[in-house]
């Protein structure tokens, strides 16, 4: 299949640092693509590199097989790349349909005279969509931390969004609600959207990853299909060695003290205004 989305020999640095080294990378119509890497990967600079946030050094962006210039959020936001960062967007005391067409309310205004009627109706269409069952009247400040993630998603589909990012969307969620964002997961996929997720939990990778991409020190180090490699080989990878015997501890007896504290205070001193502070 022909990839959707490909980077080839993507560089970017910084006065001293190499953020990125020549970096690959590519992701399909409905396929979940996994980025991981360790903090100081290169994978934020990846990220925003592709959405426009900053400009690689050398190499290309193609999509549908052509090659793009994405200079800018804008140049990405027209070419269907949408970024679901773990800081949403929205406006608290705004409602979830004008959350979602936010800044192009135009298309549903009359002579200059906006129809709340229709824009709630269109959003109610895309909610419909991803089986999110909200209130598209309701403020943004009344839902949940996973709602308003799947109104960042709803929003990112009212833009013709075919390339979703998702930074660690999990890492503020439940268990459960986790599964529901993974069932609109699976929805995406079913309409041809095709994915880059970035986390840190094994489980979701394995289960989730159709395609896994290791980064390490600014450079990709390893990329797998789901189920060629085990968590132990992606984990070196991550980290450039092997896990065996880290984090061994000596076995202690129950009851013994691991930490002792003895007299803990504050400490009082004079502060420029002769004031005790501490």
């Amino acid at each position: 299949m022909t990839a959707l989305l490909n980077l080839i020999d993507i560089s970017k640095s910084f006065p001293g640092v190499q953020a990125l080294n020549r970096v690959s990378f590519e992701v399909h119509p409905g396929e979940v693509h996994v980025i991981l890497g360790q903090n100081g990967a290169g994978k934020s600079s990846l990220i925003k590199v592709l959405c426009g946030a900053y400009i690689a050094d050398s190499g290309t962006i193609e999509l549908a097989g052509a090659p793009v210039d994405v200079r800018s959020p804008a140049d990405a936001q027209a070419l269907g790349i949408a970024v679901i960062y773990q800081e949403f967007s929205l406006a608290p005391y705004l409602t979830v349909a004008q959350n979602i067409f936010l800044g192009r309310e135009a298309q549903f205004a009359t002579a200059g005279i906006l129809r709340p009627r229709a824009m709630q109706a269109a959003a109610r269409r895309i909610l419909d969509e991803l089986g999110l069952d909200y209130d598209v009247g309701g403020y943004a400040a009344d839902l949940g931390v996973a709602q308003q993630q799947m109104v960042e998603i709803a929003k990112a589909l009212s833009q013709d969004a075919r390339v979703l990012v998702m930074d660690e969307p999990t890492a503020a969620i439940s268990d459960r609600e986790a599964e529901r964002l993974f069932d609109v997961i699976a929805r995406l996929k079913a309409r041809g959207v095709a994915i880059i997720y970035i986390s840190h939990r094994m489980k979701e990778i394995t289960v989730l990853g159709d395609r896994i991409t290791i980064m390490r020190d600014g450079a990709v180090v390893g990329n797998f299909l789901r189920g060629e490699a085990s968590p132990a080989e992606m984990v070196r990878l991550m980290i450039g060695r092997s896990i065996e015997g880290l984090n061994r501890r000596r076995p202690r007896s129950p009851g013994e003290a691991v930490l002792r504290v003895k007299d803990l205070g504050p400490i009082v001193v004079a502060s420029s205004s002769g004031l005790p502070s501490t």
